[in-house]
């Protein structure tokens, strides 16, 4: 059974991420599929509780639209198990951890452009995924 691990963040690239992922389906041969998404509250806070309430709201909204995508794509597929969890932390960094606490085959992800060198033909989340992981990855453009 292969494991495959999907970094979905609701972008466009990140559903064509996971449109490739389901495509490593082709053979109809068991799969373990692990769609996650990395969420941080964006700017400023000063104040501890609110940034963290803001954090646990954004964990709530998207454990519940990963669970729509689990059902669908469990009606939609056969001898698939989808798996879904929402972090929060460095999104890079997180995806790497996650695939190597649970033993992935490939991580898919989608690409971003970005103006800094390092990242210039990779996003900086795909980048150090590349560097960090144990495992392929996949980067859909």
């Amino acid at each position: 059974m292969s494991k495959l691990l999907v970094a979905y963040d609701g972008s466009d690239l990140s559903k064509k991420a996971l449109e490739e992922a389901m495509h490593q389906h082709h053979d109809g041969a068991q799969m373990e599929v692990h769609i996650i998404k990395v969420v941080s509250p964006d700017g400023p806070y000063s104040n501890p509780g609110l940034y963290h309430s803001i954090e646990s709201s954004l964990v709530e909204k998207s454990e519940e639209e990963l669970q729509m995508m689990k059902e669908e794509l469990q009606e939609k597929y056969e001898n698939i198990t989808v798996h879904t969890e929402a972090l929060t932390g460095d999104p890079g960094n997180s995806i790497s951890e996650y695939g190597k606490a649970h033993d992935i085959d490939m991580i898919v992800i989608g690409s971003r452009g970005l103006g800094n060198i390092k990242g210039w033909f990779l996003g900086s989340v795909s980048h150090r995924v590349v560097q960090q992981a144990d495992c392929q990855v996949m980067i859909v453009k």
